[in-house]
């Protein structure tokens, strides 16, 4: 049923285009595409609308991320590269060489497209890899794109009639949106660029160690509700869980081996282990290492081309455990004055203070982010 419904897409679809190439005709939307994953209606978005390429309809990361379809979306910018991912399979999409693969290694005739902060994928790659369904439907206003999974409850002829008010409120409200845009500058000449945000301020890299996948969800909760990112060290037996790695990199944190002791061969082992671990996790290449320890490992980490990570303040001690004490180590950083990478410790100890800090450190003028190489 689901590769009829697939192919049944793909006919519609092509008489669509066909629709669209005749001279002289106007399709209805005008290149405006509505899109929903299972029961759920996505916002109208210009950023993130679906686009036609070499004959291919292309979708948003976002209909991958806060929806039911089962499949989730990371990205490293580093290494330029997208992952679509479950428990059970994924797709790897190298941004710059416009390549893509899965994690047995198979190669797929197909790339992802990036414009701006959105990457773009193939639909029907995506759907088929996945085991997903896709329909396209017109509607009044737009060109319906729906992907379905098991847990769509209804049809897409039932969805359509449902959701007809909303498409209608988000069609009508994306119309204001434009012409709002069209009315900012002269005609025939191009939007102005964003403002430049210049950074100012005391720069603070915040060092966490993630002891604890629990913990160290809850602190991912607690930075994503500040909007600030930061390090994490984790040991090589937490860089084996996937999961934990893939929503560190998807938040925009640094990732790092946490080396508490050991010999130069102890320490190789352990990050060639944690690289390992990393890059089947979702393509991350490991190049941060905390190591503290009596062994001389610097030549070891260059040879090998790693960072290491050092802390010029130490908040370990007395750690972030209420907000008191939060307010004592955000004291403790703005007197600092300079720039500074800042250890908190162990992520479950941090807990307590983190939201203290984080606001502390946001009033005080205080730029945040992760360590980057």
């Amino acid at each position: 049923m689901g590769k009829l419904r697939r192919v049944t897409a793909a006919w519609v679809l092509a008489l669509a285009l066909a629709v669209i190439l005749v001279p002289g005709s106007r399709a209805a939307g005008g290149g405006i595409y509505f899109t929903a994953a299972n029961d759920q209606l996505l916002d109208l978005n210009g950023e993130t609308m679906p686009f036609l390429s070499n004959g291919m309809l292309y979708v948003p990361n976002t209909v991958f991320q806060g929806t039911d379809l089962g499949v989730s979306f990371a990205r490293n910018y580093g290494m330029h590269l997208a992952l679509l991912y479950t428990s059970q399979t994924d797709l790897r999409f190298d941004l710059e060489n416009q390549s893509a693969r899965d994690k047995q290694g198979n190669e797929y005739d197909t790339y992802a497209i990036e414009r701006g902060d959105c990457v773009f994928f193939p639909l029907d790659v995506v759907c088929r890899h996945f085991g997903l369904d896709w329909s396209f439907t017109q509607t009044a206003k737009a060109p319906l794109i729906r992907i379905t999974n098991a847990g769509a409850v209804l049809n897409t002829e039932d969805f359509t009639a449902a959701a007809a008010t909303q498409m209608e409120n988000y069609y009508n409200a994306y119309q204001r949106q434009l012409e709002e845009q069209a009315g900012t500058a002269p005609p025939g000449q191009p939007d102005p660029p964003p403002p430049v945000q210049t950074g100012e301020g005391q720069q603070v890299r915040l060092l966490i160690a993630g002891r604890d996948a629990g913990d160290t969800k809850a602190a991912l909760a607690l930075l994503a509700e500040a909007q600030v990112q930061a390090t994490f060290l984790l040991a090589p037996e937490e860089l084996e869980d996937g999961d934990l790695v893939r929503g560190i990199a998807a938040g925009g944190h640094a990732l790092a081996l946490l080396a508490d002791g050991g010999t130069e061969r102890e320490v190789e082992a352990a990050v060639r282990r944690g690289r390992e671990s990393v890059w089947e996790a979702g393509c991350l290449w490991l190049e941060l290492v905390w190591y503290e320890g009596e062994s001389d490992v610097s030549g070891l980490l260059e040879e090998m081309g790693c960072v290491r990570v050092q802390a010029e303040l130490d908040q370990r001690s007395p750690g972030l455990g209420s907000a008191s004490r939060a307010r004592r180590a955000a004291d403790a950083i703005v007197r600092w004055r300079e720039d500074a990478a800042v250890f908190l410790g162990d992520d479950g100890k941090c807990l307590g203070g983190l939201a203290a800090l984080l606001r502390e450190l946001a009033e005080a003028g205080c730029a945040m982010g992760p360590w980057r190489v």
